[in-house]
């Protein structure tokens, strides 16, 4: 009887320079029940085919590994894998089996550039396992497209077959792995240069690259256990890491850096964490070679997991459970989940990451499963971050406190706090269940991440919002749908803030309409973008055109003749800038020489009057390459604006312009509220509010002071100091002033400021302006509210402002993360006792009756 398998070529690369214990590197696409690829261990040990080629060169091109001491470090990894008992993978580990490639017809020859590369990947040859010799990175440079000095090494399943007729390939026939030479210490350092590391004999440090490459090629994916404490905790770079939970152990630091007596030993290094370093010689020790033996804990798990043997699991203790949300019902995956003995928290730890067996291909799971555990011992478990490198399961950012698992393990913060933990006593053959529910509180202050992307603007319930992703693509997040994309066919920009009108219906984009494609001169092609309002309801975008659509101005994400900043609230208004032409048809540049000529103008676009430029009559523009309106009220009728990042600008209606700068020293205006009645300034001693209702007159403009450091805010500059504590509040407010402002949005009635305080030079802290109350710095706000969830990233970065100001959006400056915070119901505690009140409306009375902002047992 014949039996006919389907094979498949596998595609991606994983390479180990880029770290249940390691988890399954491939999964099929079975649906419903996605299934790890696995060697079939029942046909003896997998037949090694190896490379014919020098392994690596010494500088004066005489040999320093040849092909045959690269075929006994093989040799040596292969033993590693092939030796752990509770494991029934299996290959050839006596080099004089190996066949080399001359003897492989399909082959021949030595494998050494991009066309001999071709002869292996992505031919089944004979099946099993190949590994090739890159003497000088050739290869990878060559064929993979990759510098030789960033990579170590690429290993991979390649084949696989469907034998149990299901459709989908579940068995590894076939799989390959790349050997950098060029990489390999083959150099004694000059007599006398005792800071670099002696020459590779025997290319032992370089067999745990081999150890850990091999592994992959097994299809085991990183893990993490104490790789993060070895290579990543630097007190000295403001970086502790704990084999546990931050502040309830002590940390343990790199080992080579920081204090002597927190060095963790190279030894407790799993070897698939992602990172390793094949060259350091330190006291005589490598962690390179240390990490080229299979026996930690960690990776037996992980290769034991796959291919087990009869009483594996009947030997060894097991611990699974899931990790859940704070509703306690919906799993979360991408987290580090990590079990340590009791008594050898190092020695012995496994680690899995919840939603490893599904890798996001059935959505949310926070199931995990962590075995190979000693009957008899006790393990504490908590979850983590992972520290880098890449995993099949998409690591995620930790939406709670790291905390431990406890018997009592609940949500909620005042009962379960993360130092409290419990002890799990495993026993042979049973598996202990043991979930974990983030903690956090359900009522009050909601915080919670939306994802990966900038989200700018609200519609004014809070239920949606416009932002962008990547290089400026346009998106928008709905509390129902969650993050929704625009099709890539539309070829949409987003607009500097994705400004949505305040029913969620219209949002400011980025969109070409003449279909016309340029070229510059370097080749590059391209389209001229322009404003244009999309509508949810027609799915269209409409032009709200450009005083020139020829003059396209470049950015990182295309290039635009128009570009919007701002709309009003119900999308018949919409202001930002334009380029613009001269007399001759030329489109206006800045001449530096004469330092005149304004490259970009302030534009305004209405329903019924289309696009125009605003009014520059009567400002001063000598040195002023550009300008630009920001915001524009909600009636429409207000506008604001910035020329060069120093100078505000501002317009009522059809009049002409008002330089706020010169009036107020004002340095930036980039919010309005709906009537135009408070306009928040930024200036050098704090937020000045203008009434642009009432005029230029003494009495538009209101002060409205400014955080200060010391108080509100540390100073610490680049160098670490924080100078309050070394140089005192005074020194700090003669010498730094009061934090730069960048305010960002308005609630609609003006009672509700949002602002990002401080600078790139020392630190940046989110704040919130309040009526009555002033300014609240929004991490000590979170923390007394018992947002938990908000204690590792916080909010220094809020940009988005619902029209009633009960949520708002924000994250981190420089990176693409946006939590939504929910205030519609705060706490403030008044004689001991913690009670919810509405925020922005019930909030004064208490406060002024002397009650404090937050849940009691927090302040």
């Amino acid at each position: 009887m014949n039996t006919h398998f389907k094979t498949t070529l596998l595609a991606g690369l994983l390479a180990a320079a880029s770290a249940q214990a390691a988890g399954p590197l491939y999964l099929n696409d079975k649906p419903g029940n996605p299934q790890p690829l696995r060697w079939d261990t029942t046909q003896g040990p997998i037949k090694v085919y190896t490379d014919v080629g020098v392994f690596t060169r010494k500088n004066d091109g005489s040999v320093f590994l040849s092909a045959e001491q690269a075929n006994a470090i093989t040799a040596f990894a292969l033993k590693q894998w092939s030796s752990v008992t509770t494991s029934t993978w299996r290959a050839q580990t006596d080099p004089s089996l190996f066949t080399p490639f001359t003897a492989v017809p399909s082959i021949g020859r030595d494998v050494n550039d991009a066309a001999s590369a071709q002869l292996v990947y992505g031919q089944f040859n004979q099946g099993g396992f190949y590994v090739i010799y890159d003497e000088d990175g050739r290869v990878l440079e060559e064929f993979f497209g990759v510098p030789r000095d960033q990579v170590l090494g690429i290993a991979m399943p390649e084949f696989a077959e469907d034998r149990d007729g299901d459709g989908y390939p579940e068995t590894i026939v076939k799989a390959t792995a790349l050997m950098n030479g060029w990489m390999v210490g083959h150099e004694n350092p000059p007599v006398g240069q005792r800071s670099a590391p002696p020459a590779d004999v025997n290319g032992a440090r370089y067999a745990g690259v081999f150890t850990h490459e091999f592994g992959h090629a097994i299809n085991l994916s990183h893990s993490q256990v104490n790789g993060q404490l070895a290579f990543m905790s630097q007190p000295g770079y403001g970086r502790d890491l704990y084999p546990g939970v931050p502040g309830c152990v002590a940390p343990v630091h790199h080992w080579l850096y920081g204090p002597a007596a927190s060095h963790i030993d190279p030894k407790q290094v799993e070897t698939m964490f992602p990172f390793i370093d094949p060259q350091s010689v330190a006291k005589g020790r490598s962690i390179g070679q240390e990490m080229s033996t299979v026996d930690r804990a960690d990776d037996i798990a992980g290769i034991s997991n796959l291919y087990p043997t009869a009483d594996y699991l009947a030997r060894t203790g097991s611990i699974a459970g899931s990790l859940l949300l704070k509703d306690g019902k919906t799993g979360f995956s991408g987290i580090n989940v990590v079990a340590r003995n009791v008594r050898d928290p190092l020695g012995d730890a496994v680690s899995a990451m919840s939603g490893d067996q599904t890798q996001g291909k059935l959505g949310p799971d926070g199931r995990f499963r962590i075995n190979n555990l000693r009957p008899g011992e006790r393990y504490q478990l908590y979850i983590e971050e992972i520290s880098g490198g890449g995993y099949p399961t998409r690591p995620a950012m930790l939406l709670s406190q790291a905390e431990y698992w406890n018997n009592g393990e609940s949500h909620d913060p005042s009962l379960d706090s993360p130092c409290l933990a419990g002890a799990i006593e495993v026993q042979a053959g049973t598996v202990s269940p043991a979930d974990i529910v983030f903690n956090g509180h359900r009522d009050g202050v909601q915080y919670d991440f939306i994802g990966g992307v900038f989200l700018s603007s609200m519609s004014a319930d809070g239920q949606r919002a416009g932002g962008a992703y990547g290089f400026g693509y346009p998106l928008y997040w709905d509390a129902k749908e969650g993050i929704q994309l625009f099709p890539e066919s539309l070829d949409l920009l987003s607009s500097s803030s994705s400004n949505m009108s305040s029913d969620g219906r219209k949002m400011l984009v980025e969109a070409n309409f003449d279909g016309i494609v340029h070229t510059d001169p370097d080749g590059y092609s391209y389209t001229i973008k322009q404003m244009a309002l999309w509508d949810f309801d027609t799915g269209q975008a409409s032009p709200m055109g450009a005083l020139s659509d020829e003059c396209g101005l470049g950015g990182a994400a295309g290039v635009t003749s128009s570009y919007g900043f701002g709309m009003n609230a119900n999308g018949t208004a919409a202001v930002g800038y334009s380029g613009h032409k001269n007399a001759d048809g030329s489109c206006v540049m800045h001449d530096w020489d004469t330092d005149l000529g304004l490259q970009v103008v302030p534009y305004r676009w209405t329903a019924t009057g289309g696009g125009q430029a605003l009014k520059l009559d009567g400002l001063d523009l000598r040195g002023l390459p550009w300008m630009r309106a920001n915001a524009v009220s909600g009636d429409g009728r207000v506008a604001v604006g910035t020329a060069n990042y120093d100078r505000a600008i501002g317009w009522v209606g059809d009049a002409n312009p008002v330089d706020l700068s010169a009036l107020t020293g004002a340095i930036s205006a980039d919010a309005v509220n709906f009537d135009g009645s408070r306009v928040p300034l930024a200036t050098a001693q704090g937020m000045l509010m203008w009434n642009a209702l009432k005029g230029t007159g003494p009495d538009a403009f209101t002060p409205r002071s400014s955080p200060k450091y010391c108080i509100d805010m540390p100073f610490i500059s680049w160098d670490g100091i924080d100078h309050c504590a070394v140089d005192g509040a005074a020194w700090v407010e003669a010498n730094a002033g009061t934090p730069q402002l960048n305010i960002s949005a308005i609630s609609a009635d003006g009672r509700v400021v949002l602002a990002r305080a401080g600078d790139f030079f020392t630190m940046f802290a989110g704040f919130m302006w309040v009526e009555d109350i002033g300014w609240i710095g929004l991490n000590d706000f979170l923390k007394k509210q018992g947002v938990v969830e908000a204690d590792k990233y916080g909010l220094e970065n809020p940009i988005a402002l619902s029209g009633g100001g009960q949520v708002l959006m924000g994250g981190l400056t420089g990176a693409q993360a946006t939590w939504r915070v929910d205030l519609s119901t705060v706490y403030v505690c008044k004689n001991g006792q913690s009670s919810a009140v509405a925020f922005p409306a019930g909030l004064n009375d208490p406060i002024k009756a002397g009650a404090k902002l937050g849940r009691c047992e927090n302040l």
